[in-house]
């Protein structure tokens, strides 16, 4: 009876184990948003290289690039075939900026079918969708209606979450270009330590705060800005996002796994993410500014780590 008693309990950890496993993993998706962006220290395309480049030298094994086609010149196209020839997915966020502040369905779905169009010839695109409208508090019947569109034509959700990070990158490279152009000395070594730091902390504390409330660690969308410093320490931030403990998986993969997708509890909107996970009220924005203490903490963290980075 003994035996049979240890045997039973074998087999519940060993099918536990099965049903558990992929839940606690720490994975993540790394996307990339304000894509296409003009040259700035570093030409454009060049940019773009580099990103790809240093994107295989840490075996990311698809990232997630948010595109906005009303930038599509030329010379941008050749971009995002560079994306997607290395395996990426393309996530179509409309054609026009301006499109996001109006409260009218049809410019909505107009902004989308334009943006469809662009995206359509590259093998990268899937009809993900990830539309700003749907991620802030706005008209109700004018998001129920958007979801109504694109679930009819066959159209995705590109998760990304709440991001407590969000945002602090492209301060940090604003200042960064500041620098630049006034000729101005920057400690790389120090200015990556600081990068890494600053995008990874907001995360494994959002990290930490999710597994005490649930008891695993549900799948993340790390969003970086598509700017100088990204292509300079993405590696970097990779290497220390591995060491922790996180594991990168493939965007299209986490985006199209319902059995064990925690995002998409999120449905078509990232603020409902954490409200979907944990029940705790939906937040009513997903772009955190970074302003008042927020900022402060930035400031402190770059004073400290890079002296005189901040003039």
């Amino acid at each position: 009876m003994l035996v049979f008693k240890q045997a039973y309990r074998l087999i519940v950890i060993a099918v536990t184990c099965l049903i558990v496993a992929p839940a606690q993993a720490r994975e993540l998706v790394i996307a990339f948003e304000n894509t296409l962006q003009e040259s700035s220290s570093l030409d454009a395309k060049a940019r773009s290289q580099m990103l790809v480049r240093n994107l295989k030298t840490v075996a990311i094994p698809q990232a997630m690039f948010l595109i906005k086609t009303e930038n599509l010149s030329s010379k941008n196209r050749e971009r995002v075939a560079l994306y997607s020839d290395n395996g990426h997915l393309l996530v179509n966020t409309g054609h026009s900026h301006s499109l996001v502040s109006k409260s009218d369905l049809y410019a909505y779905e107009i902004s989308l079918l334009k943006a469809n169009r662009l995206l359509a010839p590259y093998s990268g695109y899937k009809k993900h969708i990830h539309f700003s409208y749907l991620h802030e508090s706005g008209d109700a019947n004018i998001q129920r209606g958007l979801i109504d569109f694109l679930q009819e034509r066959g159209y995705q959700p590109a998760f990304t979450g709440f991001n407590p990070a969000r945002g602090i990158d492209t301060y940090v490279d604003q200042l960064y270009q500041k620098k630049v152009r006034n000729n101005r000395r920057v400690d790389m070594a120090a200015l990556e330590k600081a990068y890494v730091q600053l995008l990874l902390e907001p995360l494994q504390r959002q990290d930490e705060y999710l597994f005490t409330m649930l008891g695993y660690s549900p799948r993340q969308v790390l969003v970086i800005q598509e700017n100088d410093l990204a292509a300079y320490f993405v590696v970097a931030l990779v290497d220390e996002l591995i060491a922790r403990g996180w594991t990168m998986v493939a965007a299209e993969k986490a985006m199209n796994d319902p059995l064990f997708n925690p995002i998409a509890h999120g449905g078509w909107g990232a603020n409902g993410y954490l409200h979907g996970l944990t029940g705790l009220p939906e937040l009513p924005v997903a772009y955190p500014r970074l302003i008042g203490a927020r900022k402060a903490e930035v400031d402190r963290v770059l004073q400290q780590l890079v002296p005189g980075f901040i003039e």
